[in-house]
């Protein structure tokens, strides 16, 4: 089955006249917002047209766009896939804001493509792999609205003042969330310019911003689309009005991108037939856990633990691989540092652990019969498809 490469290049030639926009394209949209154009695209002050797709391929610097090494080599190529064909080609480029704070725990950026008939695709990133951007993450469960929210409804309100046409607003992961938070919150005079917001595998929202005037009434313009397996699209609060698609991933590797499939015969997303048992048992989990402590316990929670975190850092490291690759040790410090917290914080992080399993053991026993058939018809699967030894 086909990915997002596949369908750039398949359509390579079929302009938005022939093969008008699809969900697909704002995947394409919201990946590349990964990707560092700093020095390459004009930020959000800049009055410049903008760069063309064509043109970033042959800028210096074009190797340093790729930051990270495990996805250097698909995002080169869908990058490039998309500079060399007509459909693509003569999109721009522009407002490229990127912020990093590690000291506040702000990660956020963002991007918008100008189409050829100025209609404009606002692209927010999801998070990045580095430690501050999981703390951000992580605030959203005691912090609400945080940092990188607020900057996106002001990226939206800016932009929109700045583009002819109307609006598209895309984001996989963070960036879905900042997608549709950025869509309800932004003025009345930009909404009526968003003509759709599209979400992939996005962390929920809580429960009184889903149930407000504002998210409400921008419902209707939300496609959200989550895999069968998916663990960050179904946490905290949502509408399960999403559409299930098919990935190649298993597991938690099914929140990449490239791993979503694509029928370029039909240009669109090939359905999955419903969310997965361990997609509703992480779900329950995550849900339970969050929710069985006040905001305050929350926030002293993750505080301890990424304070804990970073003075194990023995590194230096800036991402969670890099701090993974001296983990023993690094786990070993964390244990001792939990020993040396006060005792009230002290009980408070075992008492979230302990909340944790609790929740786990809790799920699972309620589903027992549901989870052991599901995994006896996988490995069913699996043992079919494997090659028998002659």
């Amino acid at each position: 089955m086909s990915e997002i490469i596949d369908y750039a290049l398949y359509n390579a030639n079929r302009n938005f006249d022939k093969l008008p926009l699809s969900p697909i394209d704002g995947l394409i949209f919201a990946q590349l917002s990964y990707l560092n154009f700093n020095g390459i695209v004009p930020g959000i002050d800049n009055e410049d047209d903008g760069i063309f797709f064509s043109d970033i391929a042959e800028c210096d610097g074009y190797d340093d766009v790729f930051p990270l090494q495990r996805t250097a080599d698909k995002n080169k190529r869908l990058l490039n896939a998309v500079a060399y064909s007509n459909r693509f080609g003569k999109i721009k480029l522009n407002y490229f804001v990127d912020f990093f704070d590690s000291v506040k725990a702000i990660q956020f950026s963002a991007i918008t493509f100008i189409l050829p008939d100025g209609d404009a695709y606002i692209s927010f990133r999801g998070t990045d792999a580095t430690i501050t951007g999981w703390k951000e993450n992580f605030n959203m469960l005691y912090d609400f609205p945080v940092t990188s929210q607020i900057s996106a409804v002001k990226y939206v309100n800016t932009v929109a003042k700045k583009v002819k046409g109307n609006i598209y607003i895309t984001g996989h992961s963070k960036g879905g969330n900042l997608a549709i938070y950025s869509a309800a919150m932004c003025d009345k005079t930009v909404k009526d310019k968003i003509i759709a917001v599209e979400s992939f595998d996005n962390p929920g929202f809580t429960k009184e911003f889903i149930e407000s005037e504002e998210y409400l009434t921008t419902e209707k313009l939300i496609s959200k689309f989550v895999p069968e397996e998916s663990m960050v699209g179904v946490i905290l609060n949502n509408r399960n009005n999403f559409r299930i698609i098919k990935s190649d991933g298993s597991a938690a590797m099914q929140h990449d991108p490239f791993l979503w499939q694509i029928d370029i015969e039909k240009n669109d997303f090939v359905d999955g037939e419903k969310l997965d048992i361990t997609s509703h048992l992480f779900n329950a989990t995550f849900n339970n856990w969050v929710y069985s402590a006040p905001p305050e316990d929350r926030e002293k929670f993750v505080e301890a633990m990424f304070c804990m975190i970073d003075a194990a850092n023995s590194n230096n490291a800036k991402t969670f691989l890099k701090w993974s690759e001296n983990l023993k040790n690094n786990f070993s410090e964390v244990y001792e540092n939990i020993m040396e917290l006060d005792p009230k914080t002290r009980k408070l992080v075992f008492k979230g652990f302990a909340n944790l399993f609790s929740s786990f053991n809790r799920n699972v026993k309620s589903a027992p019969k549901y989870f052991i058939e599901d995994r006896a018809k996988k490995l069913k699967v699996v043992q079919k498809d494997k090659p028998h030894n002659e």
